[in-house]
């Protein structure tokens, strides 16, 4: 060996120096890949976690847009409108005679007509809602203008109101008849209520003179078709023109009878005596309450004969609809207590069944009539209430509607206000989840 050289290691070690640095940094590497190992295994399960429980809030959104979109095609898919009428024909009613699966078959075919009509009228509202909408504006217009007019007229000239009540019934029958005729409800205008208005349109413009004429009008007027606002839930909804005519053919004769009877015109009796006049302003109880009911046995015999058996087989037929079927075989009113009475009776006698019931509750209107017809103050209040009827229900349907359309703006918000805060949260979450990361990675 030279002299100044280092002493070589002794050779018992079995290693050399670099063995042995190498040999203590393995541990060191061992925990970092540990390290980094444990921090991915808890990256990938803080993501599923956050990806669970977004999906866990995301998926009843997810359902009800499903839904949503669902009913919203098949709204607008009158194809599968007709392929659920067919399922619902391919499934008669149980215990129901032929002639009721035939009934009953025609009724769902009109109904599904009528859905597609809908369904049309919704399409074209989509794509030009302003043209829709033309006719309720219309409406609503010509119904505020006849309250003003009503009000007005009433006020000013009472003893000439019923020529203004004869303009609205030309022109709003009418166009009630061409609209029904269109749908096939045209025979629902032989109701005894339209015979009750010609009846009084008669005397007012033919024999106002007559005394006898002039208690049977009164009775009538004030009897089944002023109740009839009542009975039908008649509303004073301006948009709708259905509803106005409604309305109009049951209480423009109410005040037609008010303004006649308290503010009559001089020429009416012109001419007559004192005695004359007293019975003319006078009446008895067989004269309001049995006299007038001749005229509901005569229009329930005509009708009967004639919707029930003359054209019967030609509104099976043709799925015409007419007050009965409305009133108790449509599946919306067979809940209704009257159709349950009516139905409760065997199949034949259904239709006499429920004309009876009309004859009676129209009878049992003319009995408070001579009050009226006696009593100013008993009669404005007995008309004000029921107008006040009709406007309570025009207010609730309004206000219904207003109701439901502010509770579906409400549910908007809130379901916005929802979506905000999960996507709020979920960035939120993210970016957490990013900067533990990027932390880890600095530290490694």
């Amino acid at each position: 060996m030279a002299k100044g050289a280092p002493p070589a290691p002794a050779a018992s070690d079995g290693t050399n120096g670099t063995e042995g640095t190498v040999t203590n940094a393995e541990p060191k590497l061992r925990r970092a890949f540990s390290r980094t190992s444990t921090f991915r295994q808890q990256l990938a399960e803080q993501l599923d976690s956050m990806r669970d429980d977004m999906l866990q809030r995301l998926e009843p959104m997810l359902e009800a847009a499903g839904d949503a979109a669902e009913g919203m095609s098949m709204l607008l898919d009158p194809a599968k409108q007709m392929e659920l009428l067919d399922e619902a024909l391919a499934e008669p009613r149980v215990n129901a005679s032929a002639e009721e699966r035939a009934a009953d078959t025609v009724r769902v075919a009109q109904e599904a007509s009528a859905e597609v009509d809908t369904l049309q009228h919704m399409r074209d509202a989509l794509i030009d809602p302003h043209k829709i909408m033309i006719k309720d504006k219309m409406a609503f217009v010509f119904g505020v203008v006849n309250v003003v007019l009503t009000a007005f007229w009433v006020g000013r000239w009472p003893e000439t109101y019923h020529w203004f009540w004869m303009v609205k019934d030309v022109v709003l029958f009418t166009l009630r008849y061409l609209t029904y005729k269109q749908k096939g409800m045209h025979y629902m205008m032989l109701e005894y209520c339209y015979a009750a208005n010609f009846v009084a349109f008669y005397y007012l413009f033919n024999s106002p003179q007559s005394a006898m004429l002039r208690r049977f009008s009164f009775a009538i007027m004030t009897g089944p078709l002023m109740w009839s606002i009542v009975a039908m839930r008649n509303s004073l909804v301006f948009h709708d023109g259905d509803k106005i005519t409604t309305l109009m053919m049951h209480a423009s004769p109410a005040l037609t009878a008010w303004c006649m009877r308290w503010y009559p015109q001089a020429s009416w009796t012109a001419g007559m005596s004192k005695a004359e006049v007293a019975d003319w302003n006078s009446a008895t109880w067989a004269q309001m309450a049995l006299m007038p009911a001749v005229l509901n046995i005569v229009w329930v015999s005509s009708y009967y004969l004639f919707i029930f058996v003359v054209v019967n087989k030609r509104i099976q037929e043709r799925g015409y609809q007419n007050m009965f079927t409305a009133m108790v075989m449509r599946p919306s009113a067979r809940k209704s207590p009257l159709a349950r009475l009516v139905l409760s009776a065997p199949e034949s006698l259904r239709p006499l069944m429920y004309l009876g019931l009309h004859t009676t509750a129209s009878w049992l209107s003319l009995l408070p009539t001579k009050l009226w017809y006696d009593n100013f103050i008993a009669h404005t209040a007995i008309l004000s209430c029921i107008l006040l009827w009709a406007t309570w229900n025009g207010a609730s349907f309004y206000f219904r509607v207003f109701a439901k359309k502010m509770m579906q703006e409400e549910i908007k918000k809130q379901e916005a206000a929802a979506r905000k805060q999960l996507q709020a949260a979920a960035v939120n979450h993210l970016a957490a989840v990013a900067a533990a990361a990027a932390g880890s990675k600095k530290v490694s």
